[in-house]
């Protein structure tokens, strides 16, 4: 594969050669500065040996009288270095009693030179300056002949800044030699790396660029354990994975197809101009659609065509927020509008529908869909996606027939059972005022065993109609405006006495005493009323009951709390159940007839109402409806 030199290549070589010249140019200053350090070091250590033996040589005789001898000794010294050194005597005073390059009787006092105020009082002095007397940038060492107490001069031993400069001439020429071929060493380094980097880099672009075209036969070459590597390694197990997973994509939509097919409920999809999606054979076959009525395929027609019944044709056009009427542009309109609106509610409704085998009771379903774009695959949440319409129909013949059953078993049983129970309970009233003069107390007994079995038995038929009405769904309930305040005390005057019979207190809670509702008062009733005698029924004596009521935007919530036995919690999943009671309430003579909260869970669904249970076993239970405002 032939390389292409690209971004990556350039941006990698420079990279490299700019880190690699820095580190290497900061490499050379640090060898050029130590060098030269290390030289002025040695250079100064030089001058001051020569300082200091020359200070041994002359302390005895270091003064006035032998200034002669000892400027000869200087200018001897001062000639015979190779170095270019020169050599200075001073007295205390600053008088120069000799100098190895200039004249002494010419020279002015040195006593404010700051080499020689060093060493006099210290014993050392060095500096770096101008000479006035040579005309030259000089480096003086300094060295105090006597004691501290007693100085009698300095011995100055100095050398020019431009000899020093010249001794490390061959040093920086070596320095900047071995800096430009360590420069050149990281440029051909820099450009290997890149070559390097750059190659196995375009073999995994390559790669990548053939699996995003749908090639998945592509693979990268890979040795060694590096990052890049490890990138190619990815790149062949994403691959794999993703071979694996178009393959798994494509059975799935072959399954969804076949199970689509099998369904025994019928599905209808249109897109936002109304046109057929998907329509599978249980559909065709409850819609009695003949393939000459809209030729050989139906996906492409128009639901008006397929869908030949009106109230369907209705639920296809509607949407999550109003029903729209006409052709292909008024549910185009409604798509939009339902796109507007995320949270897509689904209509239902329940017809008969004539089949070959006969009139078929058929309960349809419609929802908003979110459709991919035609030229695309890809369905974004969120994004602004054509919005289509499913029909869902599912037969429920069978199903209809047997709570029809049902609920002709429970009018019926209520009906028969009426009649006999209240003459039942006619003869208990006459049998309780006649004057037993035999066995009194046990025709008394038998008589109040009667009359409680015969009261629990006329409240289960009430129970049994009430629950019938509400599950038959043929009951009418109308909504009125009902103040929460007076309902309660209506409750609290029909409850008095039996509170008053069982040591139990009422306490009542309410937001607002002002607080209005719109819904059926006799549904609402039924729902507390059965709340209250439960928690009345489960309550021992000195216990009590609390009603509260709280109100705000949207809803009103009623909550019936009581000080009872409580309920198991593996029982308050099913005490919504008919004829299901908890253990504390299978038998005494307070045993209920399993079907208020049942009636309670129905009329609540009746208003749109949420139930909730909350209690806890020997200290009570709480019972909240959560009402809207507005039916």
């Amino acid at each position: 594969m032939p390389l292409r030199l690209g971004r990556y290549f350039w941006k990698l070589f420079l990279a490299n050669a700019v880190v690699m010249g820095i580190v290497l140019a900061g490499c050379v200053w640090i060898i050029v500065s130590e060098l030269d350090q290390f030289r002025q070091e040695e250079l100064s250590n030089h001058l001051s040996a020569q300082a200091s033996a020359l200070e041994v040589a002359v302390r005895d005789r270091f003064d006035p009288a032998h200034a002669e001898e000892l400027n000869a000794l200087a200018q001897q010294v001062g000639s015979t270095e190779l170095e270019g050194v020169r050599v200075t005597f001073v007295l205390v005073d600053g008088a120069v009693l000799g100098d190895s390059e200039a004249s002494v009787s010419k020279m002015e006092s040195h006593a404010d030179r700051p080499e020689i105020q060093q060493a006099l009082a210290t014993g050392f002095g060095e500096s770096v300056r101008w000479s006035h007397t040579v005309a030259k940038d000089m480096k003086y060492v300094a060295v105090r002949v006597g004691t501290a107490s007693k100085p009698r001069g300095v011995v100055r031993v100095s050398m020019a800044v431009q000899s020093i400069a010249a001794r490390a001439q061959p040093a920086r020429r070596l320095a900047i030699a071995i800096a430009l071929v360590s420069v050149l060493a990281a440029i051909l380094l820099a450009l290997a790396i890149a070559l390097l980097w750059s190659r196995r880099i375009q073999s995994i672009t390559e790669a990548a660029r053939s699996i995003s075209g749908g090639d998945l036969s592509a693979r990268v070459a890979v040795s060694g354990h590096d990052e890049i590597a490890v990138l190619g390694r990815s790149l062949n197990e994403m691959r794999e994975r993703l071979s694996g997973q178009l393959g798994t994509i494509d059975r799935q939509r072959r399954t969804l197809d076949s199970l689509v097919s099998q369904l025994r409920e019928g599905v209808v999809v249109v897109d936002a101009d109304g046109r057929v999606v998907l329509i599978n054979s249980e559909a065709v076959e409850l819609l009695q659609i003949s393939s000459d009525e809209v030729g050989s395929s139906f996906v492409g027609q128009t639901f008006e065509q397929c869908v030949p019944q009106h109230k369907l044709q209705g639920l296809l056009r509607r949407t999550t927020n109003e029903a729209t009427v006409g052709g292909d542009e008024s549910f185009r309109q409604s798509a939009n509008n339902a796109d507007e609106n995320i949270e897509m509610k689904s209509q239902e409704i329940s017809l008969q529908l004539a089949t070959n085998t006969g009139v078929r009771s058929v309960l349809a379903r419609a929802f908003d869909i979110r459709l991919p774009d035609a030229n695309s695959d890809e369905l974004l949440p969120g994004t602004s996606a054509h919005i289509g319409r499913t029909l869902v129909l599912t037969d429920v013949t069978e199903l209809t027939r047997v709570m029809r059953v049902k609920a002709d078993l429970a009018a019926n049983a209520s009906h028969e059972l009426r009649t006999p129970l209240s003459a039942i309970r006619a003869a208990v009233e006459t049998l309780r005022a006649v004057d037993w003069t035999c066995d009194a107390d046990a025709a008394a007994k038998f008589v109040d065993v009667v009359d409680r079995h015969s009261g629990r038995m006329e409240a289960m038929i009430g129970d049994l109609l009430d629950l019938s009405r509400l599950e038959s769904g043929t009951g009418r309930f109308n909504v009125k405006s009902i103040s929460v305040m007076k309902l309660l005390e209506e409750l609290h005057t029909s409850y008095v006495d039996v509170l008053t019979a069982k040591n139990l207190e009422w306490k009542i809670s309410i937001s607002s005493e002002d607080a209005t509702l719109s819904a059926n008062p006799e549904l609402l009733r039924m729902i507390l009323r059965n709340l209250i005698d439960n928690a009345i029924r489960f309550t021992e004596p000195t216990g009590y009951i609390e009603l509260s009521v709280q109100q705000d935007a949207e809803t009103i919530v009623f909550e019936v709390a009581d000080t009872g036995c409580g309920i198991a919690s593996t029982e308050q999943q099913r005490v919504f159940e008919r004829f299901y009671q908890v253990e504390q309430a299978r038998s005494g003579p307070d045993r209920g007839t399993g079907l208020g909260l049942s009636i309670v869970r129905h009329a609540a669904t009746a208003m749109n109402a949420r139930i909730d249970l909350n209690s806890t076993l020997g200290q009570g239970t709480t019972v909240t409806v959560r009402l809207p405002l507005r039916m």
